[in-house]
């Protein structure tokens, strides 16, 4: 059984429950520091920004930052994480390459798709703590 980080999980509870992409970002920003800088972490942040932006209707902005987070994200195929890869960049490049282009009620489906039981159990009731509250293990400051 994998143990994930909880600004991870957190991560994911964001972007997939709550869809709040702009907050998800800044819990992947303080995982990805903590974790060293990872490129696959990088990749996720991004794609949650790319996200945000599409909802903010900056077209251009969401779709630079799919193109660089495709690019962090692809060497980590077909799983990383507890996460489908495949699943995410799947998702993503149908979301860029509709017919019409994007939008961002076209971007509803795109979830992070969990391969892990554990993980998913995880989400279960998560709550997610405010940032200045916690440090990276979970412990409240």
């Amino acid at each position: 059984m994998a143990a994930y980080p909880r600004y991870f999980v957190d991560f994911v509870y964001l972007f997939n429950v709550e869809r709040a992409f702009y907050d998800c970002h800044e819990y992947g920003e303080q995982l990805w520091m903590e974790q060293g800088r990872p490129p696959f972490l990088k990749g996720l942040i991004q794609t949650a920004v790319s996200l945000y932006h599409l909802e903010s209707g900056n077209l251009g902005g969401a779709r630079k930052l799919w193109r660089t987070a495709k690019a962090y994200l692809a060497p980590h195929q077909p799983v990383h994480m507890g996460l489908d890869v495949e699943g995410i960049l799947r998702d993503m490049d149908d979301l860029f390459d509709a017919p019409g282009g994007p939008a961002p009620d076209r971007a509803a489906p795109v979830r992070l798709r969990i391969t892990d039981p554990h993980l998913q159990k995880l989400l279960i009731g998560w709550r997610v703590e405010p940032l200045d509250e916690q440090d990276s293990t979970g412990r409240r400051n």
